[in-house]
């Protein structure tokens, strides 16, 4: 087994990072806006599991997902043992927890994978290699015969049913049939051309905020974006993201009124889209987020995040798997929600995706090295401009920290925009230092003094 994984290994990252995380993501009440307008469709039912790949060689069969991690299911594997027109192949599909008459669900595959009761499916949908031949992406009309004749709809293992389709509006009322009255996942929809969609509602999360980063339309009186996450327990947070879409301009300039009373010291730096410091808050706001999709891993492998702990300050603990939104969009503070693990925990989150498990170890980071420092002040008008520059090395882990960083503060109380930050980054000290006199030479001019 050792064997087939080292030998398909790359084949099977690399479908998922050029193929299958490429699906086109559209909202349920977008179909006929968002979908291009082709001349027909493949419509197909979304099964809520988990990518997976079946292998065949002469010597074994494996079940696994792209990292090669095995789906252990005996009965599975007798069906392709039992196959003798699969040989030497690689074929697609989805595995997933299958209960008559209810909604398949992939946070039951984990656990309901141990249990020897429990019905596991595969719906296969795509072909990579069968009997040493190789098939190319467009090669579907080949490949959707060859997998309506290797099995059967009655079979554990079993194709995906297709219809086609073809018109957005036959789409739609086949989203209102399928999701919105039988309660299944989604859509997926091949168009003819190329293009793949995958159709689900809107999903709907409450989560707490955590920071905040000013600079809308470069207006900095107004908020630009919100750093989120999960409660993992009373002082514990897990991050999940950042949102930016959504707000009116009154949202912008009242948020910021809000959390302008509840900064929060931290020791930990996370970093906004513009690649600005959040400014940290107490965790006392609950605000409701829409997404489009949501994932736990990307062309990277699992997506990680930090888990911050908050008593009097943030203290980060450790980077953990997590997961990401695709395209998050605020809708508002939920008042009647309270910032605890019943309103705001991880369980909505993994009700609908799994998180993976990763053996993990609390981060025994050593203090933070100062490398250079100097701060400058100028009086103009009356008032007294500062500018601050830093360099220091991290003296954390790679995976959790750059090696060095430079920081800079420009304030100015005449200045509309009072205080502006810059943060570079860099793996290297003679880079970093470089950056810090650069900075210096570019920005001290006559009539700054260094204290």
């Amino acid at each position: 087994m050792a064997d087939i994984i080292e030998d398909k290994l790359e084949t099977l990252i690399n479908y998922k990072n050029t193929k299958a995380s490429r699906y086109i993501p559209v909202r349920g009440d977008d179909i006929t806006s968002r979908i291009f307008e082709l001349d027909n469709y493949f419509v197909s039912t979304k099964y809520d599991g988990h990518l997976c790949f079946i292998i065949k060689s002469k010597e074994d069969i494996l079940i696994c997902n792209y990292n090669g991690i095995s789906f252990e299911r005996p009965e599975l594997k007798e069906e392709i043992k039992s196959n003798p027109n699969i040989q030497n192949s690689v074929l697609v599909g989805e595995i997933f927890s299958f209960v008559d008459g209810k909604r398949t669900r992939s946070f039951n595959l984990k656990k309901d994978l141990k249990d020897k009761n429990s019905k596991i499916k595969i719906g296969v949908f795509d072909i990579i290699e069968l009997n040493d031949k190789e098939y190319s992406e467009n090669d579907w009309s080949e490949k959707k015969k060859n997998i309506n004749n290797l099995f059967s709809e009655e079979d554990l293992i079993f194709p995906i049913d297709e219809i086609e389709v073809k018109s957005r509006k036959d789409i739609q009322s086949e989203f209102n049939s399928r999701v919105n009255e039988n309660k299944e996942e989604g859509l997926i929809v091949r168009g003819a051309e190329g293009p793949i969609f995958k159709v689900k509602p809107t999903l709907n999360f409450d989560f707490v905020a955590l920071g905040y980063v000013m600079g809308f339309s470069d207006d900095y009186t107004l908020l630009k974006e919100i750093l989120f996450g999960v409660s993992l327990s009373e002082t514990d947070y897990l991050v999940i993201g950042k949102v930016s879409s959504g707000f009116s301009v009154d949202d912008r300039k009242n948020l910021v009124k809000k959390f302008e009373k509840i900064h929060a010291e931290s020791n930990i730096m996370e970093v906004s889209g513009s690649k600005l410091p959040f400014t940290m808050i107490k965790p006392e706001f609950v605000i409701e987020i829409d997404a489009l999709d949501i994932i736990n891993s990307n062309s990277s492998g699992l997506i990680k995040k930090s888990i911050l702990s908050f008593t009097s300050d943030y203290q980060k603990i450790k980077n953990t798997p997590s997961v990401s939104l695709i395209s998050p969009t605020f809708k508002g503070i939920r008042s009647d929600k309270k910032v605890c693990t019943d309103d705001t925990g991880i369980s909505q989150v993994t009700r609908v995706i799994d998180i993976p498990e990763e053996e993990s170890h609390s981060m025994e980071k050593n203090p933070s090295e100062i490398l250079k420092k100097e701060v400058y002040v100028k009086m103009m008008k009356g008032a007294k401009m500062v500018k601050k520059f830093l360099a220091w090395k991290t003296n954390g882990d790679s995976e959790s920290y750059p090696e060095y960083i430079f920081y800079q503060i420009d304030y100015s109380p005449t200045r509309a925009d009072k205080l502006k930050r810059e943060i570079k980054v860099s793996n290297s000290k003679e880079q970093i230092l470089k950056i810090f006199e650069t900075q210096i030479e570019s920005d001290i001019k006559t009539g700054w003094n260094k204290v």
